[in-house]
């Protein structure tokens, strides 16, 4: 659930100021506010703390990741990680930026150098195999070409539907030319065009400016291939090339060689930069001025006596926590705290998918880790089923429990496996029929009932539907408990009336199918009157227009039913199959193979239409969400 929040303001002396800030930071339960912002400047003027090396050190981590991104990788070294950890771990803050100066000034000229050279040289290598591709498509024009001395050759790649543009280029040519040139073209492929253009170097200039102004993609082939045979040119080319080649390697070397000599380092001070630049982001909310310092923030009330014990004990009376009084405005920016049992706490992840609640919601978290798996048994509902998603989560918990998100999904299939196991030995389902074929177990008789799941379909629609209705009630109810501590009246009403419409509707229903007496029909119209009013009250004239919403959000829980029967007719599929096959062995792979097909299915779909019941049919009565999550001060 939510925890209830207290803001806090804490003042004392500037030379108590790092001690303070030692203590927060070892307690780590405040959720540090912008004293600055807080307190009006002219009530007294404050500023951040930490506002120029904030600048410092964001410059120091952009110039690192800069060297670090010209460096190859170096091979993970546990002892060289642990002897510069050693070395550097209790240097200062103003110890290690000058360190990081010392590094940037030896490396950075250097390696921005190396990477540049590289990436020019990667950079004519791909136009001279872009060359080398143009020179064969027009050799074999070759005869056709003049002597090029004093002459400049000039390519345009034209689609085929372009051509037309050729007639113009020819005609400005010869005027530019005087008729001294020449221009030959041949097909490049199905869709192109190569234009060879030839004419005098006096006219250079007048030609690609005319070119350009007609949007024409030209190629040029550079100047020391001017005059040159066709294999010239190609061997010119190759040899580039192999140059450029080589001189990646050697630079290549000199990187890998100053990644031996630096990167671990580089990367250590990296992560010890990113530690200090959120360090130096809270430090920045705290506000000083020439004598005194101020602290703002949020505390969880149960840890509020615990600080400010601590606070009096180490400063005595030189530092003060006091609790501020707020309103109601105010008490809605407060940050939203979790604190669930641990069975609620992997259900939480499933809240990461909305907004978190505003301060004064309710958490609907514990709610959420009841009806979840309760929703996920009801659709699974097999023994065998149940106990094969338990082993597999209690696995991947073991194998990736150091993961956050993997440990709480693992942990919610743990969870939602027991419902399974129990709602399976009501329906009298092991891996489908097989339990029952094989005299292991019987659905169990309740309520006059049957709970076999094929035999009962109806049955078991009523029993989602009614699901259903508890749950968009529950939702409803916990609606106009948010309203009511907003002091909404209108959605209040809304809401209430929403409730009341329901239930006229159910007891007509069951009026209709005689199982209530003649006279209730009374009370349900008059119900059914007054719950149309408080909703146009509430909601307006387009209010009753949400009676069809929440009646369809009810209908939409028939999901429960129906996934659950998909399932077992497959699990049932799955049997038949394996022992309408002659050859055993055979048979008892192919309804393996169906039941863990069956049962990945009955991991995924059942969570999901879960997981869809809540956030739309059952959010959608009370919750709003837009809250801040708490972040305390301290280390995470």
């Amino acid at each position: 659930m939510l925890q209830k929040m207290k803001r806090i303001q804490v003042i004392g002396p500037k030379k108590e100021f790092g001690a303070v800030v030692d203590l927060l930071y070892h307690e780590g339960t405040i959720h540090l506010e912008d004293a600055c912002q807080c307190i009006p400047k002219e009530e007294i003027h404050l500023i951040p703390m930490e506002k120029e090396k904030t600048a410092e050190v964001a410059d120091i981590q952009g110039r690192i990741a800069g060297i670090l991104s010209t460096l190859p990788d170096a091979p993970a070294d546990p002892a060289i990680d642990e002897q510069i950890a050693s070395e550097l771990q209790d240097k200062t803050r103003d110890d290690l930026i000058t360190r990081a100066h010392e590094m940037i000034r030896e490396l950075e000229s250097v390696t921005r150098e190396l990477a540049s050279r590289k990436s020019d040289l990667k950079l004519k290598i791909t136009t001279w195999d872009r060359y080398a591709k143009i020179l064969n498509f027009i050799q074999p024009m070759e005869r056709e070409l003049p002597v090029l001395e004093n002459y400049e050759v000039t390519i345009l790649l034209i689609q085929k539907e372009f051509s037309e543009v050729l007639d113009l280029i020819r005609k400005e040519l010869a005027t530019i030319t005087h008729d001294q040139f020449e221009m030959n073209s041949m097909a490049v492929d199905a869709e192109t065009l190569a234009t060879i253009m030839v004419f005098n170097k006096r006219y250079s200039q007048a030609v690609h400016s005319f070119v350009f102004s007609v949007n024409v993609n030209e190629v040029r082939l550079p100047q020391e291939y001017m005059g040159k045979p066709f294999y010239a040119m190609f061997a010119q080319i190759e040899g580039d090339k192999a140059r450029a080649a080589e001189e990646i390697r050697l630079i290549d070397e000199k990187l890998a060689a100053l990644s031996h000599r630096w990167y671990h380092e580089l990367t250590y001070l990296k992560r010890t930069f990113e530690d200090i630049s959120e360090e130096l982001l809270a430090f920045n909310k705290f506000g000083h001025s020439e004598y005194m310092f101020v602290v703002m923030g949020w505390i969880p009330k149960k840890f509020l006596r615990r600080m400010k014990e601590a606070v009096k004990k180490t400063f005595g009376d030189r530092v003060i926590i006091s609790e501020l009084g707020v309103g109601a405005e105010e008490m809605e920016k407060a940050p939203t705290f979790y604190d669930n049992p641990r069975w609620v706490k992997p259900f939480e992840t499933i809240m990461q998918l909305v907004s978190p609640p505003a301060y004064r919601e309710v958490d609907p978290s514990p709610v959420l880790a009841i009806f979840f798996p309760f929703f996920f048994g009801l659709m699974v509902g097999d023994i065998g089923y149940g106990l094969v998603i338990l082993a597999f989560a209690l696995i991947v918990k073991k194998k990736l429990g150091a993961n956050a998100f993997a440990k709480n999904i693992s942990e919610i299939l743990i969870i939602s496996s027991i419902p399974t196991i129990i709602f399976g030995f009501l329906y009298g389902e092991f891996f489908g029929d097989f339990g029952e074929t094989m005299g292991w177990i019987q659905p169990v008789h309740l309520l006059g009932i049957t709970w076999n799941r094929v035999d009962a379909m109806i049955p078991m629609l009523i029993f989602a539907l009614a699901v259903g209705v508890v749950h968009v009630f529950l939702g409803l109810v916990i609606g106009i408990r948010n309203e009511m501590i907003r002091k909404n009246k209108k959605h209040v009403a809304e809401k209430v009336g929403m409730l009341f419409v329901i239930t006229a509707i159910l007891l007509l229903l069951t009026l209709a199918l005689k199982k209530i007496p003649s006279w209730m029909m009374y009370p349900s119209v008059a119900m059914a009157i007054v719950a149309l009013l408080l909703i146009i009250y509430g909601g307006g004239a387009l209010g009753p227009m949400e009676i069809m919403s929440s009646v369809g959000n009810i209908l939409s829980y028939a999901r429960l039913m129906a996934i659950g029967m998909a399932s077992v007719i497959l699990a049932i599929v799955a049997n038949r199959i394996g022992g309408a096959i002659g050859i055993a062995i055979i048979g008892v792979i192919a309804a393996v193979l169906l039941h863990t097909l069956n049962i990945i299915l009955a991991m995924f779909s059942p969570s999901i239409h879960s997981m869809r019941l809540h956030l739309v049919e059952f959010f959608s009565k009370f919750y709003e969400g837009g809250g801040v999550m708490y972040k305390p001060f301290k280390r995470v």
